[in-house]
């Protein structure tokens, strides 16, 4: 199993004291992270990273909610593209549907009635926004939205594309220091980077449950796995080596090999028949003529042929 860094064993204790899901409590000990960082860390000749326009309610705040999970309404108007996407991926769902959504509101079906039919007629449970993330490998502006319902907890997923709040940018692969998360956009001289804190379905997180099962080894010892070369050489050696007739032993297919020059003999009792300048007994099978012929002595009762 993976080492846990120091915010993901947080989550978990998170995740154990309060019942939060994992991904949520990994959320909440980043952005508290962060918050730190900005005002403690940080000189104070310094400005913090980003001045938030709105600050959580009493109410939230007793949640555990922060500024930077208010969404994007809680920036200023000079935030920047890269702030915009990550607000937009890290904002706390709100679990009343009768109250707004704390996304960018763009698409959203929040608080809106659920289409589930049951027998017994249709659900009359409300739409709760859970989810926001980058939706495409390519489509800069292609978001994935997750849904569940407060009455019948159906789950539903959705594809929004937002013009105005893209979760990357096209950069030139001469512009990067090595440290961005990139993909492919087809061509040798530009890729995609990813915003800073954008979840993408590309860099799942790494932190896998506890029933996992195994894992690679982080830290693996390069003498303890031979190289292909390596492997490659022993079994040419190996085959060198072991005859195909060892093999064969091996495998049960021959106990007892012989020499393949050497004719194998019959025993004498192989054949009780008679030799090749013998006749045999007659055969007691009757003989059947398929093709019967008349004879001289059925020519009396024969009519006389026309030459």
């Amino acid at each position: 199993m993976p080492k846990r860094n120091a915010e993901q064993k947080a989550a978990w204790a998170l995740k154990e004291t309060t019942g939060l899901d994992y991904q949520e409590a990994l959320r909440r000990v980043r952005a508290e992270a962060a918050t730190e960082s900005a005002t403690t860390d940080a000189p104070a000749s310094a400005p913090a990273a980003v001045v938030y326009a709105l600050q959580p309610t009493a109410a939230e705040a007793e949640l555990g909610i922060t500024a930077e999970e208010l969404g994007i309404r809680a920036l200023p108007e000079t935030a920047t593209p890269a702030q915009r996407a990550h607000a937009e991926a890290v904002w706390r769902p709100n679990e009343d549907p009768a109250a707004p959504c704390r996304c960018s509101g763009i698409r959203c079906h929040h608080g809106e009635r659920c289409e589930v039919e049951f027998s017994d007629g249709q659900c009359d449970g409300r739409l709760i926004h859970v989810d926001r993330h980058p939706g495409s490998m390519f489509e800069l502006t292609a978001w994935y939205d997750t849904y569940g319902c407060e009455g019948c907890r159906e789950t539903f997923e959705t594809t929004v594309t937002l013009t105005e709040v893209p979760w990357g940018e096209v950069r030139l692969r001469a512009q990067l220091d090595g440290t961005e998360r990139t993909l492919s956009t087809g061509t040798d001289d530009r890729v995609i980077v990813l915003y800073p804190g954008i979840r993408h379905p590309n860099f799942p997180d790494s932190t896998p449950e506890e029933d996992d099962g195994d894992e690679l080894d982080p830290d693996p010892d390069p003498d303890a796995y031979p190289t292909p070369e390596e492997e490659w050489n022993a079994g040419v050696d190996q085959a060198d080596e072991e005859p195909l007739a060892e093999e064969h032993q091996e495998d049960g297919l021959d106990d007892e090999p012989r020499d393949d020059g050497d004719p194998i003999e019959p025993p004498e009792d192989y054949d009780d028949g008679p030799d090749e300048d013998e006749l045999g007994p007659p055969s007691r099978v009757p003989a059947v003529d398929l093709d019967p012929q008349p004879t001289a002595a059925d020519w009396s009762t024969m009519e006389p042929r026309s030459w």
